[in-house]
């Protein structure tokens, strides 16, 4: 009489592999939870920190000056190398662009603002690309790689490395008072020194001629009609 053949061992095969089986699922759960858990850090980080601010408010709203209230001084050079004080320009519109060539957004909207200051400037608009964060050689580089034709200045903090605090106070004050950190950033002056309209994002032409023609004191030619300074101050300023 033959004795029977067991099959116990192949349920314990099916069983290990089961269990292989949901060890490296679980594994794939853990590493994408960890990853999940590491973008999301390194995202809070970078807010916090401000790397989320090109082309967003990010905290530079609150570093700038307030609409409505005088212009402090900025003292810094044209690029080459006569010296730039905001004061000096008081009686005319100034509109300030804080820009970089590093900066996407900058570069994107280059044209549009050579367009709109081509429009503005013969009017009495005065328009200066303020560069900032680089070698001003590198800024007037790429100016006149893309046809920019309005004046450049130089960081004032690139200045600040080399300058003594005694002779060029005002320079120093400028650093801290101008603390940019969103890019790009535009600054309406109207002939008074008032700051009229904080925008902290790439603009076309149509809506940079719409702000100049506010600091002007000139009807708006924006189809939309003329844009009021408390648009400007809850649109672009918080």
């Amino acid at each position: 009489m033959s004795t029977p053949v067991s099959n116990t061992a192949t349920p314990q095969t099916d069983i290990g592999t089961d269990t292989m089986g949901q060890s490296r699922l679980q594994q794939i759960v853990i590493v994408a939870a960890l990853a999940l858990i590491i973008i999301l850090a390194a995202f809070w980080i970078g807010q916090v920190q401000g790397a989320g601010d090109l082309g967003n408010g990010g905290v530079n709203s609150s570093l700038l000056p307030k609409v409505g209230e005088p212009a402090p001084e900025f003292m810094t050079l044209y690029a080459d190398g006569e010296l730039f004080r905001l004061s000096d320009l008081k009686g005319q519109p100034v509109w300030l662009n804080f820009w970089g060539s590093w900066c996407p957004p900058c570069r994107a909207e280059m044209p549009e603002l050579q367009a709109a200051w081509e429009i503005l400037e013969p009017r009495g608009l005065v328009m200066i690309g303020a560069s900032m964060k680089e070698d001003p050689r590198d800024s007037v580089a790429y100016a006149e790689l893309v046809g920019a034709t309005f004046p450049i200045t130089v960081d004032p903090n690139y200045l600040t490395a080399v300058a003594d605090p005694e002779a060029f106070p005002e320079l120093f004050e400028t650093a801290e008072t101008w603390e940019i950190r969103n890019f790009p950033t535009h600054v309406f002056i109207d002939s008074e020194g008032i700051v009229r309209a904080v925008v902290l994002n790439q603009m076309d032409a149509e809506t940079a001629i719409a702000y100049g023609e506010m600091i002007l004191g000139e009807p708006s030619t924006k189809e939309s009609g003329a844009i009021s300074s408390e648009a400007l101050r809850s649109d672009d300023h918080e």
